[in-house]
């Protein structure tokens, strides 16, 4: 895949915000979509929680997930994921190689399992593609923003209109006409501006994803690719 899928993401949103809008208040996530991008290094830790409604349930009750993962991607290429909680998943990290075009599970320090990722990758990212055409598409989407003293959330709302139109309504059509993603930036005189989370609901708001962003860091050791290199040529000589 020529082009990381995080980028893809990260310039569709600079995009975005010069586009919708040129006040002032967009400022902060401008600078900090540029600061991600000028570096090309994320070393961040997350916190992800699901609550989704529990299909299995006689009463319509929720189920909440909640998982823990350490996310490192460097030069907008070379992408690790490893899970840190629940336990069940501590052992386990998952690495993409854009040199190889392969993308590898980690098992205990020890690669596990390959794939081979030309396909995959080239149609997740055509996929995301859609997407934020979709997202950056005034008719669909409203972005409005909510000042408070220590942050800046940028909320990114379905057009009821657009959806009257499109008959999506009745729960069905394209899944992100459906959504609202909302980001909340940390502000803090003197300093680029922190990403604090990222939450996206269904249209109604019961079910949501919620990544809190505890950690975030655009220095990166890229020793940790180096050796994921060589574990899994490694592997060819088993």
């Amino acid at each position: 895949m020529k082009h990381c899928l995080v980028l893809v993401i990260v310039f569709s949103l600079l995009v975005g915000a010069s586009l919708l809008a040129s006040e002032s208040v967009y400022d902060d996530l401008t600078l900090f979509i540029q600061q991600v991008v000028e570096a090309g290094d994320i070393d961040t830790l997350v916190g992800i929680h699901f609550h989704l409604a529990d299909t299995e349930s006689a009463d319509s009750g929720y189920r909440d997930l909640n998982l823990k993962a350490r996310i490192i991607m460097v030069g907008g290429e070379d992408f690790y994921i490893e899970f840190l909680e629940p336990d069940e998943l501590s052992k386990i990290a998952l690495v993409y190689l854009i040199r190889e075009e392969v993308v590898f599970s980690v098992v205990d320090g020890d690669p596990w399992k390959q794939y081979k990722s030309t396909y995959q990758t080239d149609f997740i990212a055509k996929l995301i593609e859609d997407f934020f055409s979709g997202l950056l598409d005034s008719r669909n989407f409203t972005w409005t923003v909510s000042t408070e003293e220590e942050r800046r959330i940028y909320m990114i709302d379905p057009s009821e209109q657009r959806l009257k139109v499109l008959g999506l309504l009745g729960g069905g059509g394209y899944l992100p006409n459906l959504m609202h993603i909302h980001v909340s930036l940390l502000r803090k005189e003197g300093c680029f501006p922190k990403i604090e989370y990222v939450k996206i609901t269904d249209r109604v708001g019961d079910e949501y994803l919620l990544i809190e962003i505890e950690e975030f860091k655009t220095v990166v050791d890229r020793s940790i690719f180096t050796e994921l290199r060589s574990k899994y040529y490694e592997t060819f000589q088993k």
